[in-house]
């Protein structure tokens, strides 16, 4: 990837004979540097070992490291070998006018999309996530198998699992705000991120199992 840099070590710190470690790099894909946390289980088993991935993808409010320092993951992980990928939440530090005006939109919540109206055009955290980011993995972590890749995440591979995710945002206040602002006001665009309505499309033809299970309360 054109622009792309070793990302640097910034912190680390050892929890359950593992490593949390936080890197620091400049994303091409959003024109901004950008923060990801990783937790490494203890070391590997033989020198070819590669673990497999967990991607974390946090909701609004939050940033790589929510779910690193208050989850307590990494028991589970460092017992079955599973590496812990945390990335950034937005973009940040390029002072877009409104970017931070509000706990839900710009900063404070990218929805993992990518932004087609130019005012937000570097909230493109669809690619970052998708592309770039299992990319840099690739190429500086050895240790990590990114073919063997989970994906999960609050408030939103080969598993994919969503803890009180915004299953509906075109029907939302919080979606209706970000996907205006982002995508603009075509509502095709803004299905294209509404898992309900993708789910719709298949009409009948997925063949994987989805379960979906509600409590009898909303998050207070």
């Amino acid at each position: 990837m054109a622009g792309a840099e070793k990302p640097t070590e910034v912190s680390r710190w050892k929890m359950f004979d593992g490593y949390n470690r936080r890197y620091n790099h400049f994303s091409p894909t959003l024109g901004c540097s950008m923060t990801f946390s990783i937790f490494f289980p203890a070391s590997s088993p033989s020198p070819t070992h590669k673990f497999p991935v967990l991607y974390w993808l946090s909701g609004l409010t939050c940033t790589d490291e929510n779910f690193i320092a208050k989850s307590g993951a990494q028991r589970m992980a460092s017992a079955k070998g599973i590496a812990l990928v945390a990335p950034d939440t937005s973009p940040r530090g390029l002072n877009i006018e409104g970017e931070a005006d509000s706990w839900d939109f710009g900063v404070g919540a990218g929805f993992y999309l990518n932004a087609t109206n130019e005012k937000w055009k570097n909230w493109r955290m669809y690619d970052y996530v998708v592309k770039e980011l299992p990319k840099i993995l690739d190429e500086n972590f050895e240790q990590l198998d990114t073919s063997r890749a989970s994906i999960s995440g609050h408030s939103m591979y080969k598993s994919v699992s969503a803890f009180a995710p915004i299953a509906n945002p075109i029907n939302c206040p919080w979606g209706q705000k970000a996907f205006s602002n982002y995508l603009g006001s075509s509502k095709s665009d803004w299905e294209e991120y509404d898992a309900t309505c993708l789910i719709k499309k298949f009409n009948n033809t997925i063949s994987t199992p989805i379960l979906i299970d509600q409590g009898d309360d909303d998050i207070s």
